[in-house]
């Protein structure tokens, strides 16, 4: 499966996830390794009406974003390191793939010392 037949799926996934009404639906992934250990962190939610709500992620959604973190966008020469994820009800959706440090995993190093 190609990056855009993945991304593909992980959308049509992630929107029929929810089955209350929801204007956009946001995911923030990271995947990097830091100081020899391997890290995931990921949050998710909803937007209706501007309130926000978190909502989970099952593990088949989380494994596409593996299988996504194994291919590298068209044109880039490395990997990508996290993410950010928006689809809105029509159904139009946005990777945005990030490559520095990833935000949630600095904080939890930050912390974890």
């Amino acid at each position: 499966m190609d990056m855009i037949d993945l991304q593909d799926k992980f959308a049509a996934r992630v929107a029929g996830l929810v089955k209350s009404p929801w204007d956009e639906i946001q995911v923030h992934y990271e995947n990097a390794e830091m100081a020899g250990v391997p890290r995931e962190v990921f949050t998710a939610s909803l937007l209706l009406n501007g309130a926000k709500q978190s909502i989970k992620l099952p593990l088949d959604v989380l494994d596409l974003l593996l299988k996504l973190k194994q291919l590298k966008p068209h044109g880039q020469s490395e990997g990508w390191v996290w993410l950010e994820f928006f689809i809105d009800k029509t159904g139009q959706y946005k990777f945005d793939y990030k490559y520095g440090n990833p935000p949630l995993i600095m904080e939890q190093v930050k912390y974890s010392k």
